[in-house]
C-alpha cells in the first residue's frame, strides 16, 4: 500500500504579487513578509512541481494521496481557483485527502464564507460521513481493505498579528476517538492528517504561537487508536520522528514547492512497519527572464536546511 505525502504548495494570487491593499490587515502584514524577505518568490513555479509530482506519482502507482494543508497563500479566491487547476493533474489520477491549512483559512472572512469548502468540497466527502462533526471533519477515506485515512481540520484565525498555532478541538477528538473504535476501521493500518504538527524535526514541540495545541490529546487518542503515523505539513522541513512509548510515527512533509526544499515522502505501508523515502523535485532551471535572480539564489541557500529522516530520533514527551 503506497502512500504519497506532500504539503505547503502555496499556489499564489495569479498576478504575483498581488496589490499591498488588497485584504485587511492580516494580508497586510504577510506581504510585507513575503514581498520585504522576498519569500513569496520561492512559490512561483509550484504549478510546475505539482505537474512533476502528479506524474511520479502516477509512475509510482501510488494508492492514495495525501496533502495537509496550505494550498494557498492568502486564501485569495484567486488563489483557491488556481490552486485547484495545479493540483488537477494529482487529482484526476488519484484518490487525494486533504485537509486545510492556516494559510487556506487566512481571515475571517475566508473562513467564515468556507472557500477552502467551496473549491474542493467533492474531494471532502467522507466515506464514514457520521462523524463529521465540524463541517467535512473529521473526514475519513477507506483505501482498498487495507487503510483508513483519516483528515482532522486543525486551522484557525489567530486574532493576534504573527500566531499561526492551531487546534484540533473537543469535538473533533471525540469522533477520532469513535472512528479509531469502529470496526470499518479496525484491522486496517491507520494513518491520521492534520496540518499543525505536534514536534518540529528536533523532537521538541513547537511554539505556543506557531505549534498545535492540544498535541498531546491528539497524540494519545492516536496511540490508544493503533494508529500507525501522523502525517503533518505547516513547518517548512522534511523529517520522520519516532515516538517507540506511543508507537507512532510521525512525518512532516516540509514545503513540496519552495524553491530548493521541492519535494514529498513516499510512504510504503504493506509490511510490518513503515518504510519511507523522502523524495526531491528537480526542475530545469529557469532562464533569467522567466524568474527573479532571488529566487535560484535562495532556493539554493534553503536547499541546505533541508531536515531530512537522519534527524528522526528527537526526544518525545
Amino acid at each position: 500500500m503506497k502512500l504519497l505525502h506532500l504539503s505547503d504548495v502555496h499556489v499564489h494570487h495569479a498576478a504575483w504579487p498581488p496589490p499591498l491593499f488588497s485584504g485587511g490587515w492580516r494580508r497586510v502584514l504577510a506581504q510585507v513578509e513575503l514581498r520585504g524577505l522576498r519569500r513569496g518568490y520561492q512559490f512561483l513555479r509550484a504549478p510546475e512541481v505539482l505537474a512533476r509530482i502528479a506524474e511520479e506519482a502516477t509512475a509510482e502507482a501510488v494508492d492514495h494521496v495525501v496533502l495537509s494543508g496550505d494550498l494557498t497563500t492568502l486564501a485569495l479566491e484567486e488563489e483557491f481557483r488556481a490552486a485547484r487547476r495545479a493540483l488537477e493533474p494529482l487529482i484526476a489520477q488519484h484518490r487525494i485527502t486533504l485537509v486545510p491549512g492556516n494559510h487556506d483559512r487566512y481571515t475571517p472572512a475566508a473562513r467564515r464564507q468556507r472557500r477552502f469548502e467551496a473549491h474542493f468540497g467533492d474531494l471532502l466527502q467522507s466515506d464514514l460521513p457520521e462523524y463529521c462533526v465540524d463541517g467535512a471533519f473529521p473526514l475519513v477515506h477507506l483505501v482498498g481493505e487495507a487503510l483508513a485515512v483519516v483528515g482532522l481540520d486543525s486551522a484557525l484565525v489567530p486574532s493576534i498579528p504573527g500566531f499561526s498555532y492551531g487546534r484540533v478541538g473537543r469535538r473533533q477528538r471525540e469522533a477520532l476517538a469513535r472512528i479509531l473504535a469502529d470496526p470499518r476501521v479496525q484491522g486496517r493500518r491507520i494513518v491520521v492528517t492534520l496540518h499543525h504538527g505536534p514536534y518540529r524535526h528536533t523532537g521538541r514541540r513547537d511554539r505556543p504561537s506557531h505549534g498545535l495545541h492540544d498535541a498531546r490529546a491528539v497524540l494519545d487518542l492516536c496511540a490508544a487508536g493503533g494508529v500507525d503515523a501522523l502525517l503533518h505539513g505547516h513547518l517548512h522541513e522534511r523529517f520522520r520522528l519516532r515516538c517507540p512509548r506511543r508507537g507512532i510515527e510521525v512525518f512532516g512533509a516540509g514545503s513540496s514547492t519552495q524553491a530548493g526544499l521541492e519535494g514529498y515522502w513516499l510512504l510504503d505501508l504493506s509490511g510490518e512497519g513503515i518504510r519511507a523515502e523522502a523524495r526531491e523535485v528537480r526542475l530545469p532551471e529557469p532562464a533569467p527572464a522567466e524568474a527573479p535572480a532571488v529566487l535560484r539564489e535562495r532556493g539554493a541557500a534553503s536547499s541546505k536546511r533541508l531536515a531530512m529522516p537522519s534527524k528522526g530520533t528527537g526526544s518525545f514527551r
